[in-house]
């Protein structure tokens, strides 16, 4: 069984997933969203700000696009806030311990998502940046880390914290 379907297996009816990609894996992301079993609900953006990426004579590849959806239902008067569809926030060197990491404070306001009193699950969890924005949230916190140095790294995190 797959990473997703193995999600959407742990997750409460109504829970959100939140999938980062980018451009060139959009249609298949949003595929293997809805291949485990959970409903496609839209497509965010991560505008990175300027200066990411830039290519002579081409549009800059600036932006992630964060693919979004719920196991099963997802009713109106959740107890979570609107969200708005971009988020503009830069990437800092300072904040960025992996090379596929987002910056603390755009993951601090994607949990948000989560109904108040929730749980957050990082299956990839890396430098553990998701895990942290939830802590900072209020939130509870599950991560998992195959890679035995991000582990260690997330861990170094939390300790600063």
């Amino acid at each position: 069984m797959g990473a997703m379907a193995q999600c959407h297996r742990a997750l409460k009816e109504g829970a959100p997933v939140l999938l980062f990609t980018d451009w060139r894996q959009l249609p298949l992301t949003t595929d293997a969203l809805q291949c485990a079993g959970f409903t496609w609900r839209g497509v965010a953006v991560w505008d990175k700000t300027g200066g990411v990426r830039p290519q002579r004579g081409r549009f800059s590849n600036q932006a992630e696009y964060i693919v979004w959806g719920s196991k099963g239902g997802m009713p109106l008067d959740r107890n979570a806030p609107t969200r708005p569809g971009v988020f503009r926030e830069p990437v800092r060197q300072k904040d960025k311990h992996h090379m596929t990491g987002k910056p603390t404070e755009l993951m601090r306001q994607l949990v948000r998502i989560c109904e108040a009193g929730g749980h957050v699950l990082d299956p990839f969890a890396g430098s553990g940046t998701t895990l942290v924005a939830a802590d900072l949230e209020g939130f509870g916190w599950t991560g998992i880390e195959m890679t035995r140095h991000y582990f260690e790294t997330s861990m170094k995190r939390f300790a600063a914290v």
